[in-house]
């Protein structure tokens, strides 16, 4: 008989999975987010901890979830496991039943005893997690369907997600959100100082911020330029200089010729549904650098709340940021690339929009004026108050507009836009944008040959310049007058008169401003122009008491506040008021000062003019008797410049 011998196979051996990728090389702040990581991890009371760290791509997501599991990795003695979701997708599908097997297999399990339905798969997963400390680190999910067919069933586990789009479903399940934004200035620069081993950062400071600057602080493009930076070991200036060429920006930002930062880009956008990706394409064309919900409804032709939808695709997919209600941005790199790829005939729409906004807007403010264009505008703002707050919310978009209007050689439109904006500037001084649209004013007049509104537009860029302290040569002044002259338009050759006497003023030659402000005044007795009487008289009050005749001066701007006052011009009636009550400060009638002003800054106040508001309680300080008073004003007055 012969000996039985029984052979057993050795039993697998225990492995505690590693499969944490090593984290980044180079890494600066994030003590915030870090922070919040902690303290998921801190927290135990959930029943699943999960966080999901979502934000642009290139942004570092990656980096910070691998950077956070490392520095843990203690904490979670029964291992560590990791899933590039993209890599499978790139493989051919985002199969969870593969992920899922793979993590079995990180635990000993043999292929043989892996159930093949799905269900059973998740079962065995979270049976053999339930007791254990495991941090689940999924990289680059696209939705949260991947994610919940992953989740342990214990709190001991820490499942950490990072994701292009923000899965608000996995939010409204109880997972923790964390937005990771671009670098601050300071922390770019840091980057790029820690990439380079010479002291190049620490000698171009003003190139490294600059450099931060121009990619937004999109870790990604400050890793590909400070790798160019250490290949070449050229000057941060350069680099810097080439960045500033928008059109050329994402082709810098290459490695190995391969277009990095642009490909992300590119993959996001290709993740888009058609409405989507129509909106984003047709945003690429909008001149500035933020855009109200309305412009959103210009591009996709739809309701608000369509636009509101479709948009919020885009928020998702971290392609468009929320700045607060009914109102977004691209990233600075992002726009770039939805401009390369913008529908060039939707800029059209929107700068029309835009046109038609402005011009309702200062319809609202200055009511009857001269305008040269003038046609029906659509009353879409209930008061002077809301449509200067509009024109300031949208002046960057505006003077955006102007400028893409003249590049297109739109030369109507940006004659429009220049006169549409007058008012806007005249009141809020914003010298440096109203220089830059009246010069492209004068340069669309003179292609279009409309000598009027040259005329009209030399005079704007004269008065912006005096506005901003410029000196003006005569020799300017003189060709705007010439050109009105020509125009044959006496009200344009009035409005020019007055400038010329404000360039008198700006030179001290109070005679020659009082000869051409009584010129500009007769003009606008000549063309029934009561407003046009009423500015003139403000003026020249204005002039006497420059000159030291503050008694004529009371005497000419009680008469300009009388024709203001018979054509109901409230604004006009506060500016009027205002200058005569410095005057009355200078002729010791205090008490009456005191009341005009008072008045004066009513109007000043309900208009919303905060320039004109500090001025009028400035000289409400001079007028006032009383000391404590007195102060009471000035501090009112810092607190309205502030």
């Amino acid at each position: 008989m012969r000996d039985l011998h029984q052979h057993f196979a050795p039993p697998a051996p225990v492995i505690v999975p590693r499969q944490l990728p090593s984290g980044p090389a180079w890494f600066v702040n994030r003590v915030a987010e870090l922070a919040e990581l902690d303290a998921v991890l801190a927290d135990a009371s959930q029943r699943v901890r999960l966080v999901v760290v979502s934000g642009l791509g290139g942004v570092g997501k990656t980096g910070l979830g691998l950077y956070w599991a490392h520095r843990v990795a203690a904490a979670f003695p029964d291992g560590q496991l990791y899933a590039d979701l993209a890599a499978f997708a790139r493989g051919g599908g985002t199969d969870i039943d593969d992920v899922l097997s793979g993590f079995l297999r990180a635990f000993s399990v043999r292929d043989e005893w892996i159930p093949d339905a799905f269900a059973e798969k998740r079962a065995l997963f979270r049976s053999l997690v339930a007791d254990r400390r495991v941090l689940i680190v999924l990289d680059d999910v696209a939705d949260a369907a991947q994610v919940r067919a992953l989740l342990p069933g214990s709190s001991d586990c820490v499942v950490l997600v990072t994701s292009r789009h923000r899965l608000t479903g996995l939010v409204v399940d109880g997972a923790v959100p964390l937005r990771l934004e671009p670098l601050e200035a300071a922390r770019g620069v840091e980057l790029l100082g820690r990439m380079l081993s010479d002291a190049r950062v620490d000698e171009e400071r003003e190139a490294a911020a600059e450099i931060v600057r121009q990619v937004g602080g999109l870790p990604l493009a400050l890793r590909v330029c400070g790798a160019r930076l250490a290949q070449r070991r050229r000057g941060l200036g350069r680099l810097a200089a080439a960045l500033t060429d928008e059109r050329r920006r994402l082709s810098q930002l290459s490695a190995e010729g391969k277009p990095v930062v642009e490909a992300v880009f590119d993959a996001a956008y290709a993740g888009l549904d058609p409405r989507a990706a129509a909106l984003y394409r047709g945003l690429g064309a909008h001149p500035g650098p933020e855009f109200p919900l309305d412009v959103l409804t210009v591009v996709t032709g739809g309701t608000p709340d369509d636009a509101a939808d479709v948009a919020d695709v885009l928020v998702e997919a971290n392609l468009l940021e929320v700045l607060g209600e009914d109102r977004y941005r691209f990233h600075a790199l992002v726009r770039l690339h939805a401009e390369a790829l913008a529908d060039a005939g939707r800029a059209r729409p929107i700068i029309a929009w835009y046109l038609g906004r402005a011009r309702a807007a200062d319809h609202a403010v200055l009511g009857r004026r001269l305008r040269l264009f003038e046609e029906p505008v659509e009353q879409v703002f209930a008061s002077r108050r809301d449509a200067l707050a509009w024109l300031e919310r949208e002046r960057a978009n505006l003077v955006a507009a102007v400028r893409a209007a003249a590049l297109l050689s739109w030369d109507s439109t940006v004659c429009q836009f220049v006169e549409a904006l007058w008012a806007f500037y005249n009141d809020r001084f914003h010298h440096a944008d109203e220089i830059e649209v009246a010069r492209l004013g004068v340069q669309a007049a003179v292609r279009l040959g409309d000598l009027p509104f040259e005329a009209r537009a030399r005079n704007q860029l004269i008065r912006a310049r005096l506005r901003a302290g410029e000196d003006v040569a005569a020799a300017d002044v003189r060709a705007a007058y010439d050109v009105a002259r020509r125009s044959g338009h006496r009200r344009v050759e009035s409005a020019v008169l007055e400038t010329v006497g404000l360039a008198h003023r700006a030179r001290g030659d109070h005679d020659a401003a009082l000869g051409a402000f009584e010129e500009a005044r007769e003009i606008n007795a000549e063309q029934d122009n009561p407003r046009g009487i009423g500015l003139q008289l403000l003026h020249a009050g204005i002039e006497l008491r420059l000159a030291g005749r503050a008694g004529a001066s009371a005497e000419r701007l009680g008469e300009a506040l009388r024709v203001m006052t018979e054509i109901g011009d409230e604004l006009s009636q506060g500016k009027v008021r205002m200058e005569l009550g410095e005057a009355l400060i200078v002729l010791g009638r205090l008490p009456e000062a005191r009341a005009e002003l008072a008045r004066a800054l009513d109007v000043m106040t309900d208009g919303g003019l905060p320039d004109r508001q500090v001025r009028a309680l400035e000289l409400l300080a001079r007028a006032s008797t009383d000391p404590a008073e007195a102060e009471r004003f000035r501090r009112a007055a810092e607190v309205a410049r502030a």
